[in-house]
């Protein structure tokens, strides 16, 4: 079981592979490189562009690369802007909801735990995996 989607692991890989790169790269040499679909790597690549990590350029030299320094590009940013809040259970999301909140045996442990991995998501960036 994967802890996260493909639309994340690709960003996360897009993202490292870009903070290597000097200048503007091309997305089809970036998938081709990767071994990842063009299609879906481009749509990412508009979703991340959007959200302001990545800039674009047309032309022979274009691409795309970087719109932010690789510090300060939290993994946890990229996760939630693509699998939503982090949440180990629907109970422990901000607005989760469950019946038996106050008899529950489980909830405590994890809050606890989602505690936990939000803080050592918190603290890794892109630069990180560079």
């Amino acid at each position: 079981m994967a802890l996260f989607s493909t639309r994340t692991d690709y960003a996360l890989i897009l993202l490292v592979a870009l903070a290597r790169q000097k200048d503007f790269w091309s997305l089809r040499l970036l998938a081709k490189d990767f071994h990842l679909p063009y299609r879906y790597v481009s749509r990412l690549a508009v979703s991340l562009k959007k959200a302001g990590y990545l800039k674009s350029r047309e032309g022979i030299q274009g691409g795309y690369a970087l719109a932010k320094s690789p510090r300060s590009i939290r993994v946890i940013d990229i996760i939630e802007l693509f699998e939503g809040e982090m949440a180990p259970t629907r109970c422990t999301k901000k607005n989760g909801y469950c019946p038996h909140e106050k008899d529950c045996c489980m909830r405590g442990n994890w809050v606890i735990m989602q505690k936990q991995l939000l803080n050592v998501l918190k603290h890794y960036t892109i630069a990180d995996f560079k």
